[in-house]
């Protein structure tokens, strides 16, 4: 009975191995340096190429900013170009009749600001009647007309002009374009070398005198000169033209068209 109750208070005693494997202390330093290397290594990859549709947003988002920059430097080109100066406007009076003439269809100067009195000369292009500038080769429109506004002189009236000029003309009579009839003026008249070209049936539409060696030049000559002239009164104003003779046919355009712009300068 002793015996039992001793061997239930004393300890067990486990017996001691070689064989038995040794607790290993270095695997969590080992597991740690593992990890390290791994993100390192991680770190150090290329970043994968973006998908296609990430690539075409980014070109698009580009275009979009070029084309902006493009419009901000077209805009401010347009806001700082030099606007072209408004032609100054020179006041004029002729007999009872006011006018504002530009200054550029005057062939004036530009600092010349003066008050236009007693008469008025313009200088139009041919066929759009605005200034007549000088061309690329230096030249004047080689087309252009002359027309020199003044008060009314009753010498200027067609049936008075008609009269003076059937004095000295020939029998001889022939047609040109633009619905005119050609007569000449005998020799030693005031008028020779002169044609007169006038309108059917009785000439007060239209009564023009040109050098005939205008006329036998050809139309391949210089028409600086603008030899062909022709009064008729408008607006209370005598208004003398002088002009190329190679528009001549184009008589009733030319006069229309200077009326409207006598009518324009009018205030």
């Amino acid at each position: 009975m002793l015996e039992w109750r001793h061997s239930q208070t004393e300890p067990d005693v486990t017996a001691y191995h070689p064989q038995d494997p040794a607790v290993d202390r270095t695997q969590p330093a080992q597991a740690a340096a593992a990890l390290a290397g791994a993100v390192r290594n991680r770190l150090k990859r290329p970043p994968p190429p973006l998908p296609r549709a990430d690539g075409a947003l980014l070109k698009a988002a580009a275009a979009i900013m070029l084309l902006g920059a493009l419009a901000t430097g077209l805009a401010l080109y347009l806001g700082h170009r030099e606007v072209p100066a408004e032609p100054v406007i020179q006041p004029a009076r002729i007999g009872g009749v006011s006018l504002l003439v530009p200054q550029n269809l005057t062939g004036a100067e530009p600092d010349d600001t003066s008050r236009l009195v007693g008469m008025v000369r313009l200088r139009l292009a041919w066929p759009s009647l605005g200034p007549a500038q000088n061309g690329p080769d230096g030249l004047n429109n080689r087309q252009r007309l002359l027309v020199t506004l003044s008060p009314p002189d009753k010498v200027n009236e067609p049936q008075t002009q008609l009269s003076v000029y059937a004095r000295f003309l020939t029998p001889t009579v022939w047609s040109n374009p633009g619905g005119l009839v050609v007569r000449g003026f005998r020799k030693g008249s005031p008028y020779e070398g002169d044609e007169l070209y006038v309108s059917v049936p009785d000439g007060r539409g239209f009564a023009a005198r040109c050098p005939i060696e205008a006329a036998r030049a050809g139309a391949g000559a210089p028409d600086l000169d603008e030899p062909c002239r022709v009064t008729f009164r408008h607006r209370g104003m005598d208004v003398n033209i002088r002009f190329p003779r190679a528009i001549i046919a184009d008589w009733e355009l030319m006069l229309g068209g200077v009326r409207r712009t006598i009518d324009g300068l009018i205030r």
